[in-house]
């Protein structure tokens, strides 16, 4: 039948020919569409594992250990390497008196060693933080707490009073093995190898880094953890390649040397030619101008401070400095809790009524010209020093003379916030992911080592900051945080300004990255299991749901973004003033 038909083809014309050449040629095409569409219709494309992430830092390892690290770039490696008591916990249980929590651990979790994590370790972790002789910076968080052990896998911890808070603590506790550091004495743990060289029992494990002869670490290599608790991450590795200049860090990026940059300066986008994708974290932390009442009287009139607020043009800043990657911030308790980006309501920017505000006020001009001298305090941080100018500018349109003093960011704590010798300081706060703002507002807090820049002492703020610390009954606690930020804008002893996004920028292969509100740079590893630069093609609709589970956060951390959510959206948002600060 085929010699038929081949003979056939060969009476033809040539016409006839080519008529019937083109016809098969569109039906085998038209085959290869619809079956790339019945496939892609048919299958959903989910992660894969497989590829090693490679990200630059500006910045040295020292410590990778729990107890001892403070830098950024040891916590990150920290979160990657250890897990934390709330992840390791099956169960967390408070008792009725409000002071003790039972937790249980997971059973079968094991060290990158082998060795099983048992309570020995937590209570060991614990009790090393109390001790002196470690020098931790988590002694203040953990002072006071007792930790008992009950069983292998079981902890009682007692709190010195109610703090409703206190499982905030639980995720910044990476617990370390006993076994490893038990027997090394306290003093000698700085010079440990294992600081470099961790054995932890998160998702990613140790493998090796290289050093130069001058001492300088140029990369840091992790592998998978395939007996991790959690979610396997679907990433074989990560790789960390440090540079000594954010220059050097974009231009390995630019070449394809690196996956991704973390901590991006907003100015320094426009130097990233290379394909790519920016992923845009919020953090609770924010910028503001704190008023020192006591070092100028002319800051104690209410009008003088509502003048002075309103005088500052946010979008203007964060436009021109941060090029709209910031948020305008009204009030001490941006993105906390109960507190959304969307009820954010940026102060009215009115030069105008300000200046009228201060003439019905009877705050005129003397003899010099000027209604009075501010010292505004600033480092020497190009983002800050900006803002800076611009404030000073819009303040010297109001008939204030002001004078910038620009200070070296290692000196500002020693020779400046020590002193509180400062009219206004131009300063950041760093926030956790709850809303205990205890240590930057409370008036026992208003001399150093406190953390309270404004000298704020209303007795009133005082009460309700106790309160919320130790209110478990959600909707109060919820009401006490609204009037609390009411109170504090209201006052005005700062002028809240803005939060700069946390930038990540990556090639496009990296998925999965979920941009979330951390309270920490370290914290945008939290969902790490579920990045990806992998993927493959399944038939069935259940692919479907896989793929989206895999680019949610972490479990833990989804879920308290949804439940905020869920309460905000049945009505407790009601509850919530951020409204422009009162004039007086």
């Amino acid at each position: 039948m085929i010699r038929n038909i081949f003979k056939i083809f060969l009476s033809l014309t040539k016409l006839e020919k080519l008529i019937i050449i083109g016809a098969g040629l569109v039906f085998v095409c038209a085959g290869i569409v619809y079956g790339m569409i019945l496939i892609s219709q048919k299958t959903t494309v989910i992660p894969s594992y497989g590829g090693t992430y490679r990200e630059g830092m500006v910045e040295q390892p020292v410590f990778i250990n729990p107890v001892l690290a403070s830098s950024d770039v040891d916590q990150d490696i920290i979160n990657l390497v250890y897990s934390n008591l709330y992840d390791l916990s099956d169960n967390i249980k408070l008792a009725e008196n409000k002071l003790t929590w039972n937790i249980r651990l997971k059973d079968n979790i094991y060290w990158h060693d082998g060795k099983k994590l048992t309570a020995d370790d937590v209570i060991f972790t614990i009790s090393t933080i109390h001790d002196r002789e470690s020098r931790s910076p988590l002694s203040v968080t953990w002072n006071g707490v007792n930790a008992e052990r009950m069983s292998e896998l079981e902890i009682k911890l007692t709190t010195g009073a109610p703090y409703v808070f206190f499982e905030d603590n639980l995720r910044k506790l990476n617990i370390l093995p006993k076994h490893i550091f038990g027997d090394v004495p306290l003093t000698n743990w700085r010079s440990s190898a294992f600081n470099l060289e961790p054995i932890g029992s998160g998702p990613f494990k140790y493998v090796s880094y290289k050093q130069e002869k001058n001492g300088f670490i140029s990369s840091y290599t992790l592998e998978r953890n395939e007996q991790y608790f959690g979610q396997k991450p679907y990433l074989d590795g990560i790789e960390l390649s440090f540079f000594k200049t954010e220059e050097g860090a974009i231009a390995a990026f630019n070449m394809a040397k690196i996956d991704g940059l973390s901590n991006v300066n907003q100015t320094d986008l426009n130097k990233i030619t290379r394909f790519n994708t920016i992923h845009e974290l919020r953090m609770p932390n924010y910028y503001a101008i704190f008023l020192n009442q006591s070092t100028n009287p002319i800051l104690k009139n209410d009008n003088v401070r509502s003048a002075l607020n309103s005088s500052i043009p946010r979008d203007e800043l964060i436009s021109k400095i941060f090029n709209g990657h910031a948020s305008v911030v009204t009030g001490p308790l941006p993105y906390v809790g109960v507190f959304s980006p969307d009820q954010e309501v940026s102060p009215t920017y009115d030069i105008e009524k300000a200046i009228k505000l201060l003439d019905d006020s009877g705050v005129k001009a003397g003899e010099d010209g000027s209604r009075g001298k501010i010292t505004l305090v600033v480092p020497n941080i190009p983002y800050l020093v900006a803002t800076g100018e611009i404030v000073k500018q819009n303040w010297e349109r109001l008939g204030f003379t002001i004078e910038v003093v620009v200070i070296e960011p290692a000196l500002i704590n020693s020779e400046v916030i020590r002193t509180r010798n400062y009219d206004a300081l131009l300063f950041g706060n760093a926030l956790a992911r709850n809303p205990d703002i205890i240590s930057f507002w409370h008036s026992r807090e208003r001399f150093f080592p406190g953390l309270n820049l404004s000298l704020y002492n209303n007795k009133a703020a005082d009460s309700i900051l106790e309160s919320i610390r130790q209110d478990f009954n959600e909707k109060d606690r919820m009401r006490d945080l609204a009037s609390l930020q009411s109170l504090i804008i209201e006052d005005t002893p700062a002028i809240f300004l803005y939060s700069p996004n946390y930038i990540i920028v990556t090639g496009t292969k990296i998925q999965g990255i979920n941009e979330l509100i951390i309270s920490n740079p370290s914290e945008r590893f939290a969902n790490i299991e579920f990045w990806y630069m992998k993927t493959k093609r399944v038939w069935g609709n259940s692919a479907a749901k896989t793929a989206t589970s895999t680019e949610s956060s972490s479990p833990k951390l989804k879920q308290e973004e949804q439940t905020i959510t869920d309460k905000i959206n049945a009505g407790l948002k009601d509850m919530i003033v951020t409204s422009t600060p009162k004039t007086k």
